[in-house]
């Protein structure tokens, strides 16, 4: 009976330490996990929403890059994290196609994290390629690929990102054979596919526009329903008669499970303030993204649907990533 008091007695000293953190949230920097290389879209988002934010709560946001095997170790570190309220995950699409399609995660995507809002969502990806291939259009490089099967090459993000998705939903598309050249992050494969090491790319409006505009890349076309305010002039698969080969991306943040409900709503809240902002929105709007903000019930169906959607993707292009 003893020990049983004993441990009632660390659990209830334990809890109130808990309530006790929670209600003097924040008292020191936090930090917003972002599994991908400084740079970046999602580099970017991070730091335009952790300003804000961190005037807000007036404490710093300290934004740590943690790129590496598409976004997995990164995120696997928020997931291990104290659920303090102090370490955020702020992430891409990869969170869900990392559950959909990889066998063995080192964290469950929907038990392991609270989600605490959709932050924003891009149109869909641009197809961009090197000017030294001797395509101009989308009809071009689908019969150069077929007169070519296996020698064009396309770059990701890595294994199971949503670039590589792109490219495999558009080889599905078009019956082409091109190959998958996963890296690290998108940043240094947009920097190989400029230098003319690999042939092509399909990756978000904001990564894609400025290099297009400048003439070092050529835009062939874009994966979304509808034209991103970044190209406008540039084609929309859909309107080139390309069915079901829609794609786009988003970003969303996470806290560890189990962080107290006073720290998540007091995030939120700020999250929330900061996307109303007009000169918020504005940044995230030119970084390609519509600002949106979601309660985490919505957002928690949100991110179930999405995983749904890409494991019958994987079933469909029998693609599942070892």
């Amino acid at each position: 009976m003893k020990q049983i008091t004993l441990v009632a007695g660390a659990l209830l000293c334990g809890a109130q330490l808990v309530i006790a953190q929670a209600q003097n949230f924040p008292n020191r920097a936090i930090r917003f996990v972002v599994p991908w290389t400084a740079g970046g879209p999602p580099d970017a988002v991070a730091r335009v929403l952790g300003q804000r934010i961190g005037e807000g709560l007036k404490q710093q946001v300290v934004i740590d890059n943690r790129p590496g095997a598409n976004s997995i170790i990164g995120t696997e570190t928020v997931a291990h994290a104290a659920p303090d309220g102090y370490t955020w995950l702020l992430t891409t699409g990869s969170h869900t196609t990392n559950a959909a399609l990889h066998p063995n995660l080192p964290y469950d995507t929907l038990k392991d994290f609270y989600a605490l809002t959709l932050i924003g969502e891009s149109a869909g990806m641009v197809i961009g390629v090197h000017p030294s291939l001797p395509v101009k259009s989308v009809k071009e490089l689908i019969a150069l690929a077929k007169a070519n099967p296996g020698k064009l090459t396309f770059g990701s993000a890595g294994n199971g990102n949503t670039l590589h998705l792109a490219g495999e939903l558009f080889k599905a598309a078009t019956g082409t054979d091109i190959i998958h050249v996963p890296y690290k992050s998108g940043t240094p494969a947009l920097n190989d596919l400029l230098g003319g090491h690999i042939d092509m790319m399909f990756a978000s409006p904001i990564a894609m526009a400025p290099p297009i505009k400048a003439g070092r890349l050529r835009g062939l076309a874009q994966m979304g329903l509808h034209r991103s305010h970044l190209l406008p002039d540039l084609v929309t698969l859909n309107e080139l008669g390309i069915r079901d080969a829609e794609i786009g991306g988003w970003y969303g943040l996470y806290a560890p499970a189990k962080t107290p409900r006073e720290v998540t709503d007091r995030m939120l809240a700020e999250v929330l303030k900061a996307l109303k902002e007009p000169d918020v929105r504005e940044k995230i709007d030119n970084l390609g993204a519509e600002p949106v903000g979601m309660p985490p019930d919505e957002f928690a169906r949100y991110l179930a649907a999405d995983i749904a959607k890409y494991a019958r993707l994987g079933k469909r292009i029998s693609l599942k990533i070892e």
